[in-house]
């Protein structure tokens, strides 16, 4: 019988596999409607599918032989007892699942009752006594269910328990589309954890159950599309296992899946885009000329769900190949917009990814000339976040670029100087163009918004070149960039606004054409020395916020004090203990000596003048603890100087012959005076009026190395001058 059937089908050459498949199911679907393959609702206990099989003889008898032909014409190898999957292009037939009938997938139970300890812990370990324990416990297979609504079918592919898999599929078919308490089938669970062996089991015998159903009977076994209680497919759960391995079985498997979005509006080719898993994502895009989406470009917008932004993900990821691949498969989602309404041209600009905006801008500059919903271009968002050389890369390929403008009306001069923190080599050449001249819908230039934010190295940049006339531009509120900073600083002391402050006197001239006027052409320090008054809010700051600084003062100084009035009368070398010079300092006539006492003489007197000042703090006057500070803090400062020279003078006294030692001591030395000088002491000369201008190149300097924060805590008072300058 074998040889006359194998003949057969190579009589008719061509014949493809699926006829013998769909002869084997029409028996199946005819004893079905005569009522052979029925079930019972209802099983005995100890009554399994071993008995009900025994039922289905003549079908199972004409299935082997069909099998049989299958491993005569080479679709099926055979060693021992056990069929393994031939080699070839036809599909496989693997013989376990050579029992199942279609009508068995429904046999859902109609009640459930809870699955014992011993059989959840043998069909988790794969024990091959799992079948004789589940048996013993005297209920049918469909009907147990775990603590977490598991099926045995989903302890098994949970743990990826291959054989066992398929023998419950063989047993009891109906738990492939059986689900867990999160909507989950066994493919799901299998999915997530990555068992691929598992995976394949259960594709292979749901293919070969659907291989000659119609269109409406295959929908009701398609388990690729199903979606858990999250709206998550197998190929949602096998991404969010990083399990690629899987995911692309599942993709070749139903390529529908791929553009399914779950609750959170993600779909499996998005989640792909966005790991930068690049092979996969072009097996997902090949699949788009296949079933039916031949269309391509709209035709796979408007089968994809959810998030269609998958050039902005690729550009997250920053791969330019993937960005590649979408780009080429699917022109025109360069023009959607993300979810904050940016084109995929402002997203890179903000993300600083130079090569993706190289390669969006060599395919096209149109977007070049699109704002987001705020209103701002890519050249502006790439100002923003201090993307310089995206700026750079835009304005190369589109010069006119710069001339755009966001809903304020700024540029992005405006903008760079808003935020700070920015290159010199950017100021210095835009700062020269009109763009500086420009004001924005509140009349502000960018000088008036790098004061209003206390941006003092932007100043410096924007400044440079000291005939700007941007100095002297009011804005809608009749105010100056300068006006901005003396009138809006804060009462309590605020170390970039004083800074701030500083650098905008420093650049300006006097405001008024009193005698003391002196040409601009001076340099700029001359012009505030003979000024009469700077121009400073001196409101004494809160008592409050100041008593734990006073009493640091008040510590520091009293600790110096103790410290350089002992050393007085401890100096190196010690006293003369006998003769004419009793008691007199054995190195008396050492240079070094009385340099050590000179200046420890300093410390502790400046130290006590710190002392008798911050008395005055503490009697309850605010007017008095804003004029202690003015002497206390730059007495205090003096007296650690002094301290630290008598320190050195002290120890080349003593060590002046080692001259490893006095090497050490001067390197050492320097580096503290440099700390001294720009750490504290900006600290303590911005407190005294006039006193900054003198020191005015030292300041600049100092203002280079200073970080500019964009943080709004830096500066408190920001959004009240803001309120003020639009006022």
């Amino acid at each position: 019988m074998d040889e006359n059937i194998v003949s057969l089908f190579h009589q008719t050459s061509g014949t493809p596999l699926v006829l013998l498949i769909s002869f084997t199911f029409r028996l199946r679907m005819d004893s079905s409607e005569a009522g052979l393959d029925r079930i019972e609702a209802q099983r005995s206990t100890g009554v399994y599918h071993d008995q009900s099989k025994q039922s289905y003889a003549p079908i199972n008898l004409i299935e082997r032989g069909i099998v049989r032909v299958f491993r005569a014409l080479g679709f099926l190898q055979v060693e021992g007892e056990a069929a393994t999957p031939a080699t070839g292009d036809t599909e496989n037939v693997p013989e376990f699942f050579t029992n199942i009938r279609f009508s068995d997938l429904f046999d859902l139970a109609s009640e459930y009752v809870p699955m014992s300890p011993e059989i959840v812990s043998a069909v988790s370990a794969g024990e091959k006594e799992w079948l004789e324990v589940l048996r013993s416990y005297g209920k049918p297979m469909e009907c147990l269910k775990s603590d977490g609504g598991y099926s045995v079918l989903h302890l098994a592919a949970v743990w990826g328990r291959v054989e066992t898999v398929k023998r419950i599929v063989s047993e009891c078919p109906c738990l492939l589309l059986e689900k867990d308490s999160r909507d989950q089938l066994p493919l799901h669970v299998a999915a997530h954890a990555g068992h691929i062996a598992v995976v394949e089991a259960l594709v292979a015998t749901l293919t070969f159950v659907s291989a000659t159903l119609s269109e409406e009977e295959k929908e009701r076994v398609n388990v690729y599309v199903s979606k858990n209680i999250d709206g998550d497919t197998p190929l949602h759960l096998a991404l969010k296992g990083d399990n690629v391995k899987t995911a692309t079985f599942l993709v070749n498997t139903d390529q529908r899946a791929s553009f399914l979005a779950n609750k959170d509006g993600i779909s499996p080719l998005y989640m792909a885009v966005e790991a930068g898993k690049v092979s996969l994502v072009k097996a997902m895009l090949k699949t788009t000329k296949n079933d039916g989406l031949e269309g391509r470009d709209s035709n796979l917008i408007s089968h994809l769900e959810g998030r269609k932004y998958l050039v902005h993900a690729a550009l997250k990821a920053r791969k330019k190949d993937m960005l590649s691949v979408i780009l080429e498969e699917c022109p025109t989602l360069d023009d959607e917009l993300d979810e904050e309404g940016r084109t995929s041209l402002s997203f890179v600009a903000s993300i600083g990814f130079l090569n993706g905006v190289r390669y969006l801008l060599h395919r096209s500059t149109k977007n070049v000339y699109v704002c987001n919903i705020d209103g701002s271009f890519p050249i502006h968002i790439a100002a923003e976040k201090r993307h310089i050389e995206v700026v750079n890369e835009i304005h190369r390929r589109c010069p006119n670029s710069i001339y755009l403008l966001n809903k304020q009306g700024q540029n992005i001069l405006h903008i760079a100087s808003k935020r700070g923190k920015v290159e010199y080599s950017f100021f210095n050449h835009f700062a020269k163009t009109e763009l500086m001249e420009k004001q924005d819908v509140d009349g502000n230039t960018p000088l008036h918004l790098a004061a209003i934010n206390w941006r003092p190295r932007t100043i410096i940049f924007l400044l440079n070149d000291r005939k700007q006339k941007c100095k002297f531009t009011r804005n809608n509120s009749g105010l100056t960039a300068l006006d901005i900073a003396e009138s809006n600083q804060q009462p309590n002391y605020i170390f970039m606004e004083r800074v701030t402050l500083m650098v905008l006197l420093l650049y300006f001239p006097t405001k008024d054409s009193s005698p003391n006027y002196v040409s601009p052409y001076l340099h700029p320090i001359l012009e505030i020395l003979l000024q009469k008054k700077i121009t400073r809010r001196s409101d004494p700051p809160a008592g409050d916020k100041n008593k734990d600084y006073v009493s640091t003062l008040l510590v520091v100084a009293a600790l110096v004090a103790t410290v350089t009035f002992a050393a007085g009368f401890t100096i190196p070398g010690g006293f003369n203990s006998s003769g004419s010079y009793l008691g007199r300092a054995t190195l008396a006539s050492d240079q070094k000596l009385v340099y050590f006492m000179i200046f420890d003489i300093l410390a502790m007197q400046s130290s006590i003048v710190t002392l008798a000042a911050l008395i005055w703090s503490q009697l309850g006057d605010p007017t008095l603890v804003h004029r202690s500070l003015t002497v206390a803090l730059p007495s205090l400062f003096f007296s650690l100087l002094c301290m630290h020279v008598a320190f050195y003078c002290g120890v080349l006294v003593a060590f002046a012959h080692v001259k490893g030692l006095v090497i050490f001591l001067n390197v050492s030395s320097a580096i503290f005076l440099f700390l001294m000088l720009f750490v504290l002491g900006p600290h303590v000369f911005l407190q005294i009026p006039g006193i900054p201008a003198i020191f005015g190149g030292y300041f600049v300097l100092f203002i280079l190395l200073v970080d500019e924060d964009t943080d709004a805590k830096a500066s408190p008072g920001k959004d009240l001058i803001q309120e003020k300058a639009s006022s």
